[in-house]
C-alpha cells in the first residue's frame, strides 16, 4: 500500500521523509537494479537514484554497494530494509484493522501457490463454494528476488528420509514464521497403466535400473532430494530427462515417455486411471506441505474464512488418501 505522509525517523537528529520514498528503496533492494526498478515504479532511473541518494544522505549511511548498473544491499540497507518492510506491515495492519471497524470489507484475498499445484482448481472451487462472495488473486510465480507479499502462501516444506507422521495428529505450526504443516506425503513411483512393474508384489530400487525417468532439474526441492537419494543409494538408471517445470513433468507421464518419483497425494489423480502410483521397499522419502501467513500481519475475516478452507481442504484430502 502506498501512504501519502511524511515520517520522522530520529537517527543522531530528525530526519524526515516521504513514504513513496521509502517505497522506492524497498524497490531497488528487491530488483538489485536501478533499471528495472525505475521502470516498476514508472519514474526515470536518474530520478530513482537521486532519491536513493537522497534518502542515504538523510540516513548518513550508504545502503548500497554499487558495482556498474548491478546494486547490492550492504548490512546498512538490510537493516533499513527489514525496518521498511516492518513500518509497511505496521501501516497496512492499521488502516485493515480501521476500514473493519467502520464495516469496510475486503473480499478480495491473495494466494501464492508454489507447492501441492495440481490440487489447486480443486482447492479453489472448495473455497467458492464455502464462500462465493470471496474474490481470489492467484499466483503461482515469483521473480528470484521478489519478495513474496501475498496474505496467503501454500509452500514446499522440508524433503527427506522421514517417517510419514500420523494424519490424526493437530497441525504443526511455527509462531516465527506462521508455517503450518498442511500434508505430509511419502513420494511413490509413478507408472503407467499396465506397466511390467505394476505385476510385482514389492518393487526395490535395482528394479527401476533399466528404466527412463523424468525428473525435475535441481532448482527444484523435490527434483534435488530425489537426485540426492539416488546418488545415496549409488543408484543410475538407464536415462534420465530433467524438466524445468512439473506441468511437463505431468504431461510426459501422461503421454508415457517415462516413470518418476512423485508425491503420493497431491498428484494422486494427475492423470486418472492413466498412471498407477506405487510404493518403492527400499526409496523412503517424504515431503511436507505448508500454508504460511505473516505472523504479524493482521487478517481479515476474509483471510481468516481463506485459511479454514485451506485446512479443511487438505485435511478431507489425506482422509480421503488413507481411508482407501
Amino acid at each position: 500500500m502506498w501512504y501519502d505522509t511524511y515520517i520522522k525517523i530520529n537517527i543522531r537528529s530528525a530526519v524526515y521523509m516521504e513514504w513513496s520514498q521509502l517505497q522506492k528503496f524497498k524497490v531497488a533492494a528487491q530488483e538489485e537494479n536501478f533499471s528495472r526498478a525505475a521502470e516498476l515504479l514508472d519514474t526515470s532511473q536518474p530520478f530513482l537514484s537521486q532519491s536513493i541518494r537522497r534518502l542515504e544522505d538523510e540516513l548518513g549511511y550508504t545502503l548500497f554497494d554499487r558495482e556498474g548498473k548491478r546494486i547490492f544491499l550492504n548490512d546498512s540497507g538490510r537493516i533499513f530494509l527489514q525496518t521498511v518492510l516492518q513500518m509497511e506491515e505496521l501501516m497496512s495492519n492499521t488502516q485493515l484493522r480501521l476500514e473493519e471497524l467502520n464495516n469496510i470489507s475486503h473480499p478480495e484475498v491473495s494466494l501464492f501457490v508454489s507447492s501441492a499445484s495440481t490440487l489447486l482448481p480443486e482447492l479453489l472451487l472448495y473455497l467458492r463454494k464455502r464462500n462465493p462472495k470471496i474474490r481470489y488473486k492467484i499466483r503461482q510465480w515469483k521473480g528470484s528476488n521478489e519478495i513474496v507479499e501475498d496474505d496467503i502462501q501454500i509452500l514446499p516444506g522440508p524433503i527427506g528420509r522421514m517417517p510419514a507422521l500420523s494424519f490424526q495428529e493437530k497441525n504443526v505450526s511455527d509462531k516465527n514464521t506462521g508455517d503450518e504443516i498442511l500434508l505430509i506425503e511419502e513420494i511413490h513411483l509413478a507408472l503407467p497403466q499396465e506397466h511390467v512393474l505394476l505385476q510385482k508384489e514389492e518393487i526395490t530400487m535395482n528394479d527401476l535400473r533399466l528404466q527412463e525417468f523424468i525428473m525435475l532439474n535441481d532448482s527444484w526441492t523435490l527434483g534435488k532430494a530425489i537426485q540426492q537419494e539416488f546418488h545415496r543409494q549409488l543408484f543410475t538408471p538407464k536415462n534420465i530427462i530433467l524438466v524445468d517445470n512439473p506441468n511437463m513433468m505431468r504431461e510426459f507421464q501422461k503421454s508415457r515417455i517415462g516413470i518418476a518419483f512423485v508425491p503420493s497425494i497431491s498428484w494422486h489423480y494427475f492423470a486418472g486411471n492413466e498412471i498407477v502410483l506405487r510404493p518403492v521397499a527400499d526409496f523412503s522419502l517424504s515431503r511436507m506441505v505448508h500454508l504460511r501467513t505473516k505472523p504479524r500481519r493482521y487478517l481479515t475475516e476474509e483471510q481468516k474464512e481463506c485459511i479454514r478452507g485451506i485446512r479443511e481442504f487438505f485435511s478431507e484430502k489425506r482422509r480421503q488418501y488413507h481411508s482407501q
